[in-house]
């Protein structure tokens, strides 16, 4: 397997977190005011992007946005070290699963570092939408958008179903 391959194979791997070893050096806080507006401002410089080069914007329904984000990598309008507007696209991919899912942002903590992360309630269990884009650029592997998606939506459905013993 390549180096480019098992990069990709490893980021696939990791995009949940929680109930492991070392879930007593986790914790979770509820989203910040300064996070709340670093998202909304990332959403906002993207929507104003496509609003430039493509004469479109987002907030036109879940697939329309998946199309909209897959075209804006396809046609590469994002440079592929531009963190911010890629992270930009996974808070809009968190978006839509907080609301089609019931689950809520919250500010992940652990040995590596914070993060924003999607809680699926009472499950102590954690979506990491925001890189799942980045990640991808980063390595310069092929993105999917709405494959991305579909897996985590999976990945809901089935920490969903999952019973919790302590």
């Amino acid at each position: 397997m390549n180096h480019r391959l098992l990069k990709l194979f490893l980021l696939c791997l990791l995009p949940l977190a929680g109930n492991m070893a070392l879930a007593d050096k986790w914790r979770t806080d509820p989203i910040t005011p300064l996070d709340r507006g670093y998202m909304e401002s990332t959403q906002r410089e993207l929507n104003e992007l496509v609003q430039i080069k493509l004469g479109r914007s987002f907030g036109h329904g879940r697939d329309q946005d998946l199309q909209l984000i897959q075209e804006v990598l396809d046609r590469k309008l994002v440079r592929s070290d531009d963190m911010r507007l890629l992270q930009g696209m996974g808070i809009m991919l968190g978006d839509y699963l907080r609301k089609e899912n019931g689950l809520k942002w919250v500010i992940y903590s652990d040995k590596i570092g914070r993060s924003r992360a999607l809680e699926v309630p009472t499950k102590d269990q954690f979506l990491f939408p925001v890189t799942q884009i980045s990640n991808r650029v980063r390595v310069d592997a092929d993105v999917d958008v709405k494959a991305i998606y579909q897996r985590l939506e999976e990945d809901v459905a089935r920490i969903k179903k999952m019973i919790i013993i302590r």
